[in-house]
């Protein structure tokens, strides 16, 4: 080799003992596969013998040229569209989930919107059915020639005769309210009745017979005074209201819902529902049958035909099947339909002489009793509703009411 006492000032060293070293590096380099790279910048620094540097690093680089690109380096293109695919993967996952909270949301905010105006609705029936309890007492008010208020005034005035109403639509912008106004003598007080009363009403609710005696004594133990037990009864010392913790309230109930405190009374036979046996009938409930407002009579002009078949004479004689269906046909009048001025019986005299009811049940009805007036306002908005279930104490110049629920409708 030419020149060998040429010397890199930088690292003192002759050329030729540096090429040696160099070589044993490259080969070593060459062996291991490693810093092509790296070899390719050395390359720069050594012009005179590029040349050598070149074949070495050409026949270093065939061998991972399927591997490597132009310059020398591993592609990335696949890396990249990975990477851009993965980004373009999350972000639709996360615009889809973004999406679809949204949806959500809108949908929640929607119904509870439509639950709001429905709910206004509700209550709009009920302040409705207020404002006609009230006209019922001066319909004379109302002229008959003004059609428009006709329809208005037939219901006042069945209100004034103690009939009840059903079906009333009320229209407030896109709600709607179904209203009922039934007067609280169309049915029976729990805290007036007789064994056999209750003996007829848990036959109308399918009541297994086998549990009357229970069911009867334990109401009359929980509500009369004094600790002597009936038969089948309970008092303060039996097991039931002890792990309870609470005893018999020995006085007449202020809710019909209070019959869940008393011991044997299951929300099934309450309310309705599955038999204990699964063999039995379905339980229909005797909530809808009861009341703890009024005097105990019924008022024939609106009871349910179940209530009217829970009547019985002082000689224990019930009310027939087919007097029941003749006194429910005969109050509706001529015409057979219901809120019209024809509905409902005078007095309790034409209500026996037209349906054929023995003459000794009418110590037991009456048919013009609204002192307790039950309303039921169904608001309506789209499908959703809400219900008002309210019952007012009515008199001439004030309607208050003494009862009310709201609830959610299926």
């Amino acid at each position: 080799m030419k020149h060998p006492r040429t010397r890199f000032p930088r690292y003192g060293k002759l050329f030729a003992t540096f090429s040696t070293l160099w070589k044993s590096f490259f080969h070593t380099v060459e062996k291991r596969g490693r810093i092509f790279h790296a070899m390719e910048k050395m390359g720069r620094y050594f012009p005179r013998y590029g040349k050598v540097f070149s074949t070495l690093w050409k026949t270093q680089r065939a061998r991972v040229a399927p591997i490597l690109d132009d310059a020398g380096r591993p592609p990335r293109g696949g890396a990249a569209l990975i990477v851009a695919l993965w980004t373009v993967l999350i972000l639709s996952l996360l615009v889809s989930g973004l999406a679809y909270e949204m949806h959500i949301q809108s949908g929640i905010t929607s119904y509870s919107r439509k639950r709001l105006k429905a709910q206004v609705a509700a209550r709009g029936g009920a302040e409705y059915a207020k404002f006609l309890l009230a006209k019922s007492f001066d319909t004379s008010a109302f002229e008959e020639s003004d059609e428009e208020k006709e329809a208005f005034r037939i219901l006042a005035k069945n209100l004034e005769r103690g009939i009840g109403v059903n079906g009333i639509k009320v229209e407030m912008g896109p709600s709607t309210a179904t209203v009922d106004i039934l007067p609280e003598a169309g049915r029976r007080n729990v805290n007036l009745l007789q064994d056999e009363d209750w003996e007829e009403l848990l036959d109308q609710a399918g009541v297994p017979e086998e549990i009357w005696p229970d069911l009867i004594d334990c109401f009359m133990d929980f509500i009369d005074e004094g600790d002597e037990h009936r038969l089948h009864g309970a008092e303060e010392d039996d097991a039931f209201y002890k792990a309870a913790g609470y005893s018999p309230k020995n006085a007449p109930l202020d809710t019909v819902d209070e019959l869940l405190l008393i011991k044997t009374f299951t929300p099934e036979i309450v309310y309705g529902g599955p038999p204990t046996d699964p063999r039995g009938e379905p339980l229909r409930g005797i909530a809808h049958l009861l009341t703890t407002f009024g005097d105990g009579k019924v008022n024939v002009n609106t009871a349910s035909r179940e209530v009217l078949l829970t009547l019985t004479t002082e000689r224990g004689r019930l009310m027939d099947e087919w007097v029941v269906e003749d006194l429910l046909r005969e109050r509706l009048g001529d015409d057979g339909l219901p809120n019209t001025k024809d509905d409902g019986f005078a007095s309790v005299q034409e209500a026996i002489a037209k349906s054929g009811m023995d003459p000794a049940l009418a110590d037991n009805i009456s048919v013009s009793d609204r002192q307790f007036v039950r309303v039921v306002s169904i608001g309506d908005n789209n499908g959703v509703r809400m219900g008002v279930w309210a019952v007012f104490e009515v008199a001439r110049k004030k309607v208050t009411p003494i009862y009310w629920r709201e609830e959610q409708m299926q």
